[in-house]
């Protein structure tokens, strides 16, 4: 147990984490709001030219405002916004979190399959813990991607479009909070006591 506890690094994630966390919420809220007074469309739109600003400020500042995947993170936000922009359809566009799910999930578990020395490693760097196995994490959170797109699949089927909307914003986050902690005990190079 206390080998355990001398691997939790809670200073990288009270310095480094706080600013991407506040732009990730800050940014939700964003898609939140301009989908409610607008349309999907337009909200996915607003999300890829706030990401690539946010990008382009933290090259120009290099303050970490992306928290680390930025190129990845962009990349995921431009097949987003070109999914929104061809299908043209709420019920479509409301399965982009499904499509764009199942593609991230595939990147991190090909990266973790690897040893994951892309996207594993570059999200561990975020992580409170100095022991994270960078491959077992990347394969984590590809788990978590295909299970998130699986609940966004049956929400986007079942759902209105703003019941729908809500939990995008304000639900799928805590789930993938709590199944990142429910998994951290695997993707932690030391076993867990």
């Amino acid at each position: 147990m206390a080998a355990q506890e001398a691997d939790v690094n809670s200073g990288v994630f009270a310095r480094h984490n706080r600013l991407p966390f506040a732009i990730d919420i800050i940014t939700g809220l964003l898609f939140y709001f301009v989908a409610k007074f607008t349309d999907l469309q337009t909200a996915a739109m607003v999300g890829v030219v706030v990401g690539f600003g946010l990008v382009l400020f933290q090259r120009i500042t290099k303050i970490d405002v992306t928290g680390g995947l930025a190129l990845f993170g962009i990349m995921m936000l431009c097949i987003s916004a070109g999914l929104a922009v061809w299908l043209n359809d709420d019920e479509w566009i409301k399965q982009r979190g499904t499509i764009t799910g199942l593609i991230a999930a595939s990147f991190f578990i090909i990266d973790g399959a690897r040893g994951g020395p892309y996207i594993g490693k570059g999200l561990a760097r975020y992580m409170p813990y100095s022991d994270i196995h960078a491959g077992r994490f990347a394969i984590v959170m590809g788990v978590i991607g295909l299970i998130m797109a699986a609940l966004n699949y049956g929400a986007a089927k079942l759902l209105t479009t703003d019941n729908w909307l809500f939990y995008k914003t304000f639900v799928d986050n805590f789930i993938v909070f709590g199944l990142v902690i429910f998994a951290m005990p695997f993707a932690r190079a030391t076993p867990a006591v």
